[in-house]
Formats: structure tokens, sequence, C-alpha cells
């Protein structure tokens, strides 16, 4: 810190006048002690004496307040140099007479390296010619700007300024404050606001998905039940697949707003990323994907060996997803649509001294790569706001794709990092790995692998429509279908009808909850199996009901597969 002491110049004027008044004094006491000498004794020596004694009183009571207001001057100007703020004062030319406090902090430069320059020349050119427009008012003015400090690092910081008007002369005086702090205050602020809005966003995407799943239900399942007719006519078929596909997609969305509104509250499983990346291009969606960008060629480079990570299926999924057709869509929109895109996974080890952004330790690290246009600088911290992509960047889609990237990395505890240049896009995830091996089954490939043998089940939920649903599809896969409309009524059934398997909602109002229906049957009957069928992602009684011996959970809208391995699997365990 610029510790100079620079006594202000109004009071340096004062005290130099002062010290010219004290050298008279001084110059009349000789001339009155030289006249006591030669004036006669009973005239002149008697007064000269007395005006000789009051004098030297009152040179030693100047000297003393002189003393006095060094001091003060002194202590003053110390508090004032020992700042964090910059204080100065100006002339009526602009040029800082006085300068205290942090100088080289806010300046880069000490205090007399300021003093009769103007005060403009520490400041941008646009704020240095704002400044002076606003000193030629002669009124009190506040004014924000950045200044840079000598170290090719720049600050915000508040400039006040107050006019004086002393002797005919309009000065200025003022203090420059560093902004710093408070602007990342604010940022803080604004995040905890952004935090408590989630929050409630949360609450209410909560309350309302469950309702919005069993409408959709209609759209996405009913479909599906009913294209297993092989008499159906061609058109008939193409209109129930858009149906089903248009219901399935709206509950993509769905999941996705709750996803970014609420975390991932799914149930950890090992995973085996290059697994998950092989699964999804074996699948329709991704051949689908393929057929919309032909002209896009697609480079592939898994690790071997790659390490395991702990983490939701469907979300580290869906990222891939995303990643993946906001790729496609980049590399499609350059060249010529000749693009290239590359998804690449490896084993990555961050140490303390060169990964700084990384706490240490072992990483899985996924990576997709575009050889479209490039982002811009100021786009690059915005394209994971929702619907920003969408709206600004003009790309398809809900607006949503990158956010759930986003927050899926985030909610497993990973880093996500992106650059772009004329050579592409590149987007890098980073989840912690595990070091146990994957024990994921493969899931069945097709309906008939996951038919039953005639098992009774009974479906417990408080919509006629769910329970048609479920029926519909449970018989079509070989189980005798029993139904009831809330948990009372399925625990009367069980205690005079057992069951092999339970299928249980989670919300039931005004009855009780699927988690309590559970809980009490389990008393009655403690071996009894069961499988969960919520529109609600997992919440905190789905991973109860879990944690007490549920099977497995089923959201809906669920398709005919989803169901049939869920049951499958529950029935054989």
């Amino acid at each position: 810190m610029d510790n100079t002491i620079l006594i202000p110049p109004r009071c340096t004027k004062l005290l130099r006048n002062m010290t010219g008044f004290l050298l008279i004094c001084a110059v009349l006491c000789m001339i009155f002690s030289l006249l006591i000498l030669f004036l006669p004794a009973r005239t002149g020596k008697p007064l000269c004496l007395s005006l000789f004694i009051l004098n030297g009183a009152f040179i030693i009571l100047m000297l003393s307040w002189l003393s006095r207001i060094k001091k003060v001057l002194t202590e003053t100007v110390l508090i004032m140099s020992s700042s964090r703020d910059l204080m100065w004062a100006m002339d009526s030319r602009l040029n800082l007479t006085g300068v205290w406090g942090d100088c080289r902090h806010i300046a880069g430069t000490d205090a007399m390296g300021l003093l009769n320059k103007p005060l403009a020349s520490i400041l941008p050119e646009d704020a240095g010619s704002r400044f002076n427009t606003l000193v030629r008012d002669n009124a009190p003015f506040s004014m924000e700007c950045r200044i840079t400090n000598g170290e090719n690092m720049t600050r915000p910081v508040e400039i006040k300024a107050f006019p004086i008007h002393l002797s005919g002369h309009n000065t200025f005086h003022g203090i420059i404050t560093d902004l710093t702090n408070q602007k990342k205050i604010q940022v803080l602020e604004s995040e905890l606001s952004r935090s408590k809005k989630l929050k409630k966003i949360g609450l209410l995407a909560g309350s309302i998905v469950h309702d919005l799943n069993n409408i959709l239900s209609g759209m996405a399942t009913y479909p599906e039940i009913l294209l297993l007719n092989p008499t159906l006519d061609p058109e008939v078929r193409r209109s129930l697949t858009i149906i089903k596909e248009s219901g399935q997609n709206a509950s993509a969305v769905v999941s996705d707003l709750l996803t970014i509104a609420r975390g991932i509250k799914e149930e950890s499983q090992v995973l085996n990323i290059n697994k998950i990346i092989e699964r999804f291009m074996a699948a329709a969606e991704f051949k689908k994907m393929q057929t919309a960008y032909s002209q896009v060629e697609i480079d592939i480079y898994l690790e071997p060996e790659l390490l395991t990570i702990s983490g939701s299926y469907i979300h580290v999924e869906k990222s891939i997803r995303y990643l993946m057709l906001n790729a496609l869509e980049s590399a499609a929109a350059a060249d010529g649509g000749n693009g290239t895109i590359m998804i690449s996974t490896a084993n990555h080890y961050a140490d303390s001294q060169k990964d700084i952004k990384l706490p240490p330790g072992e990483y899985v690290m996924l990576e997709v790569m575009d050889t479209g246009k490039c982002i811009p600088e100021e786009y690059l911290n915005k394209i994971f706001e929702p619907f920003f992509i969408q709206k600004e960047m003009g790309r398809p889609g809900s607006g949503l794709g990158l956010t759930v990237v986003k927050n899926t990395v985030l909610n497993h505890r990973g880093k996500i990092f992106v650059t772009s240049d004329e050579k592409g896009t590149k987007f890098t995830l980073l989840f912690p790995a595990l070091r146990p091996e994957m024990s994921l089954a493969d899931q069945p490939a097709s309906i008939e692998e996951i038919q039953g043998n005639g098992e009774t089940i009974l479906v417990v939920d408080d919509l006629a429509s769910q329970r048609k649903i479920a029926e519909i599809i449970l018989k079509n896969l070989g189980y005798k279908v029993f139904s009831v409309a809330d948990g009372i009524s399925a625990i009367d059934f069980i205690m005079q009808t057992p069951v092999d398997l339970l299928i249980l909602d989670m919300v039931m109002a005004p009855s009780i909850s699927g988690l309590e229906t559970y809980r009490q049957v389990k008393k009655k009957r403690p071996d009894q199996k069961a499988i969960i069928a919520s529109g609600h992602s997992q919440s905190e009684d789905v991973l109860k009901a879990l944690s007490e011996g549920a099977g497995a959970f089923v959201k809906k809208p669920y398709t005919i597969l989803d169901m049939g391995i869920a049951v499958k699997e529950e029935l054989d365990r």
C-alpha cells in the first residue's frame, strides 16, 4: 500500500501563512528588544518591555497551535492514506492537487505519480470524457466505470465528486471506491436469489409433474397398446405412431424441466460411459439422428480400460444425446453440411498443481467435439442458460438440452468446460471415477423376452385411465391382472386374494399414499413383491419405498417395454 502522506493544499497554505506570521512576530520581538536598550528609561522602556512580553507570549501560543494543527493533520492524512479507497482533490484546471489512500491498488501508481495530472487521465477515454462533462456542470455527481491498475487488470470503481466554492474558484473533491467485492457480493446474491427461485419452481414442478405425466400417458402409452394390433390400417398405424412420439417428446420436456428445477433424484448405480454411448448409438433414436444428418461424419474414440462412475443412467444417457444432437446441428451448419463430430472418452487424473479447477483425483472424461462455427466469446458463459441456444442462436429444439447437461454434470459432482474457436467447439465433461467394475445387466431387446406365465398382479392407482392402461399392457404380456383405486382397497384385496406382484402409484388422494400402503401390506405379508409406478420423479416417498424393499421404479408415462422389464425382473428376483 502507498502510505505517502500528503498535506492538503489548503492546509499547506494555512500552515505557510501561520509560519510567516510567526516570523513577523519574531522580527517585532527583536525590534522591541532593541528599542528597550536605546529608548529613555522612563518613557519608552516600560512600553516596549510590555509589548515584548505580549509578543513573546503570542509567539509561544502560536507555536503550540501550529504544533497541534500539524499533529492533527498528520494523523488525519495518515488515516486517509490507509484507506482502500482513493480520496482526491483537484483545482479549477481539473488537475489533482491531493490524493490519499491506496493509490497503487486503484490506479497502479503512487501518490506522487498522480499529483498535478488530470484525474481523467487515469480513466478510460469514454469515462474520462464523461467525467469532464459532469464536472463542467459544477454539481455533485456519481459515476461508475472501470480503471486499469497498470497490471493488465481492470477493476470496477465508483467515482463520487463534490464541488467546493472558495475564493471565486470552483474546485472539486471526492472519492474513488473499488466495487470489486460489491460486484462479487451482487453476483452471489443474484445466484442465491436464483437458487431460491429454482427451489420454488422445483416445489411447483414436483406438485404438477405427477398430473402432467398421468395426462401424457394417454398420448404416449395407449397408442403403443393399439399398435400391437397387427390388423391396423397403415394410415391409422402412422397416425398412432405420430401421437405416441408426440406424447413421448412432451414427457421428455417435462422430465427436463424437473431435472433443471430439482436436480437428480434417481438412485445411483455403477455406470460405464462407454456402454451408455454404445447402447445409445444402437438405439432407433440415434439412427434417426444419423439419417437427418447423413452428411456429417461421426468419429468415435473410446478408452478400452475406462473407469466407471456412480450416477443416474437416464440422466447421463440424456446428456450424451443432447451433446451429440448439438454437435450434429453445429457441424451440419458449417462446411456445406459436410462437417465432422468426434465423441471420445478417457481416464483423467487431476493434479493439484496442474488442474487448479479440479479437486485432485481420478475422473472419467467425455468429450464431444464438432467442426461447426465458433461460438462468440460473449455467448460461452450463456449457452447453458434455459432457452438461450434456441432464442439467441436460432437453434431448434426445446432450448433445455445444454441446461440439462450442465445440471447433470454438477449433480454428479463433476465439472464441465467448453471451448470454441475457428476450428470448432468442444465440450469436456469430467465425472469423479470409481474403481469397481460395472454391474449393469443387458436390457431385453424385444417384448417376447418379457412375457409372463399367468402370474397375478394387482394395480393400485387412483386414476381409472391409468389402471386401464396398466391392465391392457400386463394382460397382453401374459399376466392375470386386477386393479383397485386406493390403498385401503388394496390392503383388503390382498388379505383375501394374495397376488404375486403389487404395482403401486405413490400419490392417491384422498386415500393413504402408496408408501403407507406398501408398509401396511409388508406388515401383513412380509414377502410381498412390489414395484412403484408414479408420475413423480424419484421423490422422497419413492426412495423410501425402494429402500424398504420395493423392487423397481417405473416413471409415467411408461412404455410396454419399461413396464414389462420391471415386472419380469421383480418376479424373477
